[in-house]
């Protein structure tokens, strides 16, 4: 085998895999932070690998973090179905009525606009410690999104589909099930793959301003500590989950759904397949 065969070869099974480059990439993350971490003699700055993985399995074998674990993933649910509900329904309208279009677009617009970090503030202040703050939080701050995507989506529905719909005298309940939706699934798809993404970040930065159980509260208390390892052990826990559920599920979900349709590519579907 010559060499530029070889390098071709290695380069197939190094690169060739999306799996296998997002592996390869966390893995050399995961060596910069340690070396960096021991070279440089800051691990009480920003920890490293080995220590977090161990102090990780031991707060594991502890079970005391399941409590909070469920109470921060049910808030997780609260605020991503709200969202989800907000977002798809007044999309709907706002792309299939013009007047409500015209009404309510620069209110989404303004939506859009306002800072995560000052409605988490604003629904903890006015809400306290309960599962609302982080529900509302979430729902504040993402339903504007969904909204855009799916008016966007109800707006480039095909028209030939609707006239045609009407000249057959299709109903109008049927259309909605049969056209409309069927036409924006991809988007609905992208809302709900985007406002879970961003109902865990939301719910953990609220347990973190104003909780007394939850993950997030966990952060804050280790943050007090100045437990850089303690803080790090419960990002990476929940990340990993997100990521599970993120690739496992949404990403499995997405691929059965569009296998009929290649040029479909959800606009939220990046990461390893």
């Amino acid at each position: 085998m010559s060499t530029s065969q070889l390098r071709g070869t290695v380069e197939g099974v190094l690169l060739g895999n999306r799996r296998v480059v997002f592996v390869e990439s966390i893995l050399l993350l995961v060596l910069v932070w340690e070396l960096s971490a021991r070279v440089f003699g800051i691990t009480d700055l920003i920890a490293s690998p080995l220590l977090v993985g161990a102090s990780m399995y031991e707060m594991l074998q502890t079970g005391e973090w399941v409590m909070h674990f469920v109470a921060s993933m049910q808030r997780i649910i609260y605020g991503f179905v709200a969202a989800l509900v907000v977002g798809v329904v007044g999309g709907i309208v706002l792309g299939v009525s013009s007047f409500w279009g015209r009404v309510l677009r620069y209110y989404v617009l303004v939506g859009m606009a306002v800072p995560g970090l000052f409605v988490v503030i604003f629904t903890a202040m006015a809400f306290g410690i309960s599962d609302t703050t982080p529900m509302l939080a979430t729902a504040v701050i993402t339903a504007p999104f969904v909204v855009d995507m799916i008016q966007s989506g109800v707006e480039n529905v095909d028209s030939d589909l609707l006239n045609m719909s009407s000249a057959f005298g299709v109903s109008r309940t049927r259309v909605y099930r049969r056209v409309l939706f069927s036409s924006i699934l991809p988007e609905v798809f992208s809302s709900i793959r985007f406002t879970f993404s961003v109902a865990w970040k939301v719910t953990i930065l609220a347990e973190v301003v104003i909780s007394n159980i939850g993950i997030g509260f966990l952060i804050r208390d280790n943050m007090s500590r100045f437990s850089m390892v303690g803080v790090l052990q419960y990002v990476v826990l929940f990340v990993i989950v997100m990521m599970i559920i993120e690739y496992g599920v949404f990403s499995k979900a997405e691929t059965y759904l569009f296998s009929w349709r290649e040029d479909v590519k959800s606009s939220m579907g990046t990461g390893p397949r």
